[in-house]
């Protein structure tokens, strides 16, 4: 994953520890799943940093979602890419769509899952953090794009943008995030604390606490 220095991000993270990000709501008590159709796959995807870390930090994102760009590109970088890069932590992206009726909620994590069966794991990781500068004008050609400049084959996942097919991964992504309480994106869980849209200087709170 792309490094980041807290040195670097310390006068950034300064600007976005208080402030508060826009979250996105769910249906609550389920009908946010899809009725999946087609061939359907699925792919494991391993947590960034350390796998056997004793510290869990499970984000959950809708790719139409305002509040999930700004925790990948401002709160994300500022408060949990270095204990990912020191090993230090576990991170997982976990999918969550939530704004009904928002075609890319469901095409993003489509074409993700074929970056990583394409390019690998640290493809998929910097996909997901990057496709969120397309936010509010996703198209197949930027999001193929991106993945291709990944090492994927953009055919492939142009395939996976219009044929869906790890749409009941993601349906089963959507049940476990319902399973753990989780209403609303973006959510963080640091093992059992659940943080909803949390701003930088609350998650690296959270985090802390938990290496402590």
């Amino acid at each position: 994953m792309q490094g980041y220095s807290r040195r670097a991000l310390l006068a950034s993270a300064g600007a976005l520890s208080t402030s508060a990000l826009a979250g996105c709501f769910g249906s609550g008590g389920g009908g946010n799943e899809e009725d999946c159709s087609g061939d359907q796959r699925e792919i494991e995807v391993e947590p960034a940093g350390d796998p056997e870390s004793e510290v869990t930090v499970a984000a959950y994102e809708d790719f139409e979602c305002p509040g999930c760009g700004q925790f990948a590109q401002q709160v994300y970088p500022a408060a949990v890419a270095d204990y990912v890069e020191d090993g230090e932590i576990a991170y997982e992206h976990r999918d969550f769509p939530v704004t009904v009726g928002e075609e890319w909620s469901w095409r993003v994590p489509n074409a993700a899952f074929a970056v990583a069966e394409e390019a690998g794991e640290d493809a998929y990781y910097e996909f997901i953090k990057g496709v969120y500068e397309f936010q509010g004008e996703y198209s197949e050609e930027n999001v193929t794009g991106l993945a291709g400049e990944l090492g994927a084959d953009e055919e492939v996942v142009g395939e996976a943008i219009e044929e869906e097919p790890f749409c009941e991964q993601i349906n089963e992504s959507i049940s476990e995030a319902e399973d753990r309480g989780v209403g609303a994106t973006p959510t963080v869980l640091v093992n059992d604390q659940q943080l909803e849209a949390p701003n930088a200087e609350e998650l690296r709170e959270a985090i802390e606490s938990e290496l402590a």
